[in-house]
């Protein structure tokens, strides 16, 4: 399996023109082995640098297929490597169509949040004093936010699979919880993750963390 790694560098002052200035620099590497990438990942804590990671697998496999969440859960448990997944959708449309998945959401438990964009202009039926006038199809956009998270995958897997069942883009993001700064818990949770995920490094100075 081959990765892709992402370096950010910390921040560094420079004076131009009389006036100091941040300058970012960040790094991209694109087809490393595994061993390589642990040893990219020892080598900057060599240099003195404490480093925050992030994994984002890719959104297809090679079959074209979307990333199983699941399975990649599974590697974590297997691996002892605990983790959250939060439950994430991406969904917006008139009111009747939200409060649908908005039964959903709290069908299976979880709570929500939602917002609404109202388009007001002289064309616009939307009188914002009118709440009434709030609901107009063309003119008002409602997003439902699930508030769905959980220490365990599987507590997700009903409301995401109610999702998908009615075409909605769901997806489940997956943050492992892992010491920082520790070579056996990167190398574990690397192993973890499918061929081509980006990992991304953002590095701070040791010395001021």
């Amino acid at each position: 399996m081959t990765y892709q790694v992402k370096i950010i560098y910390p921040k560094e002052e420079a004076l131009e023109s009389n006036k100091l200035t941040e300058r970012t620099f960040n790094e991209y590497i694109d087809d490393l082995e595994a061993e390589e990438v642990i040893g990219q990942y020892e080598q900057l804590l060599t240099k003195g640098y404490s480093i925050s990671v992030n994994f984002t697998p890719p959104q297809v496999d090679k079959e074209g297929e979307e990333q199983d969440p699941f399975k990649i859960a599974e590697s974590f448990e297997l691996a002892g490597i605990p983790y959250k997944a939060t439950l994430k959708l991406k969904a917006s449309g008139s009111y009747e169509e939200m409060v649908k998945i908005a039964k959903m959401i709290e069908q299976q438990g979880y709570d929500y949040s939602i917002t609404v964009k109202l388009q007001i202009n002289e064309n616009s039926p939307v009188d914002f004093e009118k709440e009434s006038s709030w609901f107009d199809s063309e003119y008002a956009k409602y997003t439902v936010l699930p508030k769905a998270s959980s220490q365990d995958i599987a507590d997700l897997r009903s409301l995401y699979d109610v999702l998908s069942e009615e075409r909605y883009k769901v997806s489940i993001n997956l943050k492992a919880k892992v010491k920082k700064d520790d070579d056996d818990s990167f190398a574990t949770q690397l192993a973890a993750y499918p061929s081509e995920t980006l990992v991304t490094f953002k590095l701070t100075d040791a010395s001021y963390v």
